[in-house]
């Protein structure tokens, strides 16, 4: 007689957690780096939606896990750095002469912070395939996209749209868990066209320091999958003894400021006199949103760097700058201890966005922020969809059982 297997009982809250994950995911990862070539706020209004779609389905599928990993987010050591970091950011507002657009500013930190946190707790200890597979479809799909803008911008006698070309920022920094994706599934050939269509569209941002960006985060990926340990080491002392000594920069580069560009050159003499004019002032910094205000109201001249390394000890002093480097350095290795190719990827994502802020592009600007928490996210749901289910191999001959009848004629068990 057949006997038919009894099918799997229906549950719809499964079902619709299932849903409102690939929905909240899709819009993080296929529709947030297309629509940033159509739309300047892409940013800020897909990545709120993806993230709550996220905590939706969390709660549906299992109430309590949610806020637990958040927990434990928040408890772990790089959490409660950055928490401290924000923490610091928001008390300067008591000592900062712009509080009304200081206090915007340090929202919207707290809002991106907050985003990231959240949509890491929901994401599932497992993530499946055919939401990951999203990552690179709609990165890939995005590129091609700009290049499209960018010629038929290049053709017309308007010009490439200014939001365009933020899109292709997003584009550009959303490539690195693509690339992370595609080669922890050994899909070689599909990197390698990502690899050109991002390529391309890399070489057409060489003047605000895309390019040069993506060519650090580049070398910091063939780095680290040449040697893992010493290269994360390395980039992690880099990056945070950058973000510690940044002060000492003007005065180490001045001997050769001579054969610098003149506004290169007049740059750093403003940050030099900066520094010996107000050395108290690098502990505590002078508050959030200083420098930009300080240059539109004259209160600083308007050469003074837009670098992160300047904005950082001019704002939040000391105390914040320590903070960032700590959180940077244990960030960066921490990602050296993943596995293979994702952690190539979350180092040059690391280098790449900030090697973007030393260049002065975007620093805490809103879209910028509520990018990197997506990155952040897909990097996340990448590392928990990396188990791989081994099936055990079959026998070439079947064994006999220990315990089966011995053949008739044969010798009778003793």
């Amino acid at each position: 007689m057949i006997r038919h297997n009894a099918s799997a009982p229906i549950d719809p809250a499964a079902d619709a957690a299932l849903l409102l994950r690939r929905i909240g995911f899709a819009t993080l990862a296929l529709a947030l780096p297309i629509a940033s070539l159509v739309s300047r706020r892409a940013a800020v209004v897909l990545t709120p939606i993806g993230v709550a779609l996220l905590i939706i389905a969390s709660l549906i599928e299992e109430r309590g896990q949610f806020g637990r990993n958040l927990k434990a987010s928040l408890l772990s050591r790089p959490g409660m750095i950055l928490m401290g970091l924000v923490a610091w950011a928001v008390l300067s507002l008591v000592w900062s002469p712009y509080t009304l657009s200081a206090t915007e500013k340090a929202t919207n930190l707290l809002l991106a912070v907050a985003l990231g946190f959240c949509g890491a707790a929901a994401l599932p200890e497992r993530m499946r395939a055919s939401n990951l597979n999203l990552v690179p479809l709609g990165t890939g799909i995005a590129a091609l996209f700009a290049l499209a803008l960018l010629v038929a911008g290049n053709m017309s006698t308007a010009g490439v749209s200014p939001g365009v070309e933020r899109g292709v920022s997003v584009v550009l920094i959303m490539s690195w868990p693509a690339f992370a994706w595609l080669l922890s599934r050994a899909r070689g050939l599909s990197a390698l066209g990502l690899a050109l269509a991002v390529g391309l569209l890399a070489m057409t941002r060489f003047e605000d320091g895309e390019a040069v960006a993506m060519i650090c985060g580049t070398v910091a990926f063939g780095a680290i999958s040449a040697n893992r340990v010493v290269a994360a080491r390395a980039i992690a002392m880099i990056v945070a003894g950058l973000m510690l000594l940044a002060p000492l920069l003007p005065f180490l580069l001045m001997p050769i400021a001579s054969r610098l560009p003149d506004d290169l050159a007049l740059t750093l003499g403003i940050w030099a006199d900066i520094v010996s004019r107000e050395p108290v002032q690098l502990i505590t910094g002078h508050g959030l949103d200083t420098v930009l205000r300080g240059r539109l109201t004259g209160g600083l001249p308007q050469d003074t760097p837009t670098t992160i390394l300047f904005e950082f000890w001019y704002e939040l002093g000391l105390v914040g700058a320590a903070s960032a480097a700590i959180c940077l350095y244990f960030a960066i290795r921490a990602a050296g201890q993943m596995a293979g190719a994702l952690a190539a990827g979350v180092t040059a994502a690391y280098v790449t966005a900030f090697a973007l802020a030393v260049l002065g592009f975007a620093t805490f600007q809103t879209w910028w922020l509520m990018t990197l928490a997506s990155v952040a996210l897909m990097f996340t749901a990448i590392a928990r969809g990396q188990y791989r289910t081994e099936r055990p191999l079959a026998p070439l001959m079947p064994q006999p059982a220990a315990n089966s009848r011995p053949k008739a004629g044969g010798p009778a068990s003793s």
